[in-house]
């Protein structure tokens, strides 16, 4: 089993990632949704295979999620977990987009509906507040 190198935090997102895997955000990098943008990403061997793009709110402690992807063949290794645990250490409040597939996924990491899912595209705002 492969194991996680590091997860960094860039800058901002200036390149699309070599891996064919990585597909929802090779498609937003090509129509430049996150150039400039911080990011999270994961690597193994050299090679990204998890990226979470944040949008850095008025506070520093404030990000919106507009992001997590984990390639396929790097799924289920708790690569998504790791993510977001580092920037849920970075920032007090966050708030994102999930997809129905992911709702359980973020209800373990503390996130709660703000919403409810919309009847066509089965996605919601959730949020997640630090307690102090």
């Amino acid at each position: 089993m492969e194991t996680l190198d590091k997860i960094e935090m860039p800058r901002s997102v200036t390149e699309i990632p070599g891996n064919e895997d990585l597909t929802l955000l090779t498609a937003m990098m090509k129509k430049n949704d996150f150039f400039g943008f911080p990011a999270y990403v994961a690597k193994i061997d050299g090679k990204i295979v998890g990226i979470a793009v944040v949008q850095l709110g008025y506070y520093p402690a404030f990000a919106k999620v507009w992001c997590l992807e984990v390639a396929k063949h790097y799924q289920k290794m708790g690569i998504g977990r790791r993510i977001m645990e580092m920037v849920m250490k970075e920032h007090r409040a966050i708030k994102l987009v999930a997809k129905r597939d992911a709702f359980g996924f973020y209800e373990k990491m503390g996130f709660v509906f703000v919403n409810e899912p919309h009847p066509k595209s089965n996605v919601c705002y959730m949020v997640r507040v630090a307690k102090d």
